[in-house]
């Protein structure tokens, strides 16, 4: 229960800030917002908003986002009903919270040109929108590696177990960016993999569909690991199995996206970080012995 009044809290936050942002950007102008395909056969019809409670808007972003922590959770509870491991709900706990600091630390180390001009009490507010996905990820393998050493449980079974469901929840969190326009593709011509789409302010062209090649791949890896699970879970295998799949269809990714990204040496920082979250997976997988 407590699991599910922190997504709460934050989807209410949420919806908050993501109703001043799309006022200030004056990106929305109504219910559904369609952009016409006069260079690609594939229409784009954006839905930002699913609908109104009360004086909140649900705004599709943070509602795909919030159906991804609760499917895992769900999923996770599931799997865990033939697997000695009572205490996955405090891990699962832990994992979000660090999760929720190690994705806004991250943003901010993205958009420090901003934040490293305002004041302290900026910082932690979490509500006001704004994470970063490899800030999250680090965050919540901190948080699960911390849980483990302080309530003494090893880390690889309860690591196996969330390998689905941090799958899942990247398939949502591609959905999310597919109709918040996050994640965008680089302006292309016509193929197989573009289609008409906008950026997240608005600007239409056609561009690399990245964001449903993330839920595919993403989509693909959740299968693997589902099927996977029974062969290579137990001592962490297949979180790592996960991850490194995961990790490496971002980075493949990555290359035909066009949204703005901190580089180094003319190359995305997500690109290089997707890239070393494999290394780090397959090393972690040679390691680790196989429990057959």
């Amino acid at each position: 229960m407590t699991g599910i009044y922190i997504v709460y809290i934050i989807v209410d936050r949420q919806l908050a800030f993501q109703g001043e942002k799309s006022r200030n950007s004056g990106r929305i102008s109504g219910r559904r917002l369609s952009y016409g395909a006069a260079s690609s056969t594939i229409p784009v019809h954006m839905v930002p908003i699913l609908g109104r409670i009360g004086p909140y808007l649900l705004y599709s972003y943070t509602v795909f986002m919030g159906l991804g922590v609760l499917a895992g959770l769900v999923l996770t509870a599931w799997r865990a009903r033939s697997r000695p491991l009572p205490d996955w709900p405090d891990a699962y706990l832990a994992i979000l919270i660090a999760g929720l600091v190690g994705g806004r630390l991250g943003y901010m180390v993205g958009q420090w040109d901003y934040f490293g001009v305002r004041p302290l009490a900026l910082w932690w507010r979490f509500w006001q929108g704004g994470y970063a996905y490899h800030g999250a990820l680090l965050g919540g393998l901190v948080g699960l590696g911390l849980w483990c050493v302080v309530v003494k449980r090893p880390f690889g079974p309860l690591a196996d177990l969330l390998a689905p469901a941090l799958a899942l929840g990247s398939a949502f969190g591609w959905l999310a960016c597919w109709y918040a326009a996050c994640a965008y593709g680089r302006e292309t011509t016509l193929s197989p993999f573009a289609l008409a789409a906008p950026d997240e302010y608005g600007i239409f062209a056609v561009r690399y569909a990245t964001q449903l090649a993330g839920l595919a791949w993403a989509a693909l890896a959740f299968g693997a690991a589902m099927m996977l699970g029974q062969r290579m879970e137990g001592n962490g295998r297949l979180f790592w199995f996960t991850l490194a799949s995961l990790s490496l269809g971002r980075a493949l990714i990555s290359v035909w996206r066009g949204d703005p990204a901190l580089t180094i040496l003319n190359w995305r920082l997500d690109t290089i970080l997707d890239s070393t979250y494999v290394l780090i997976s397959l090393i972690m997988l040679k390691l680790t012995p196989s429990q057959r």
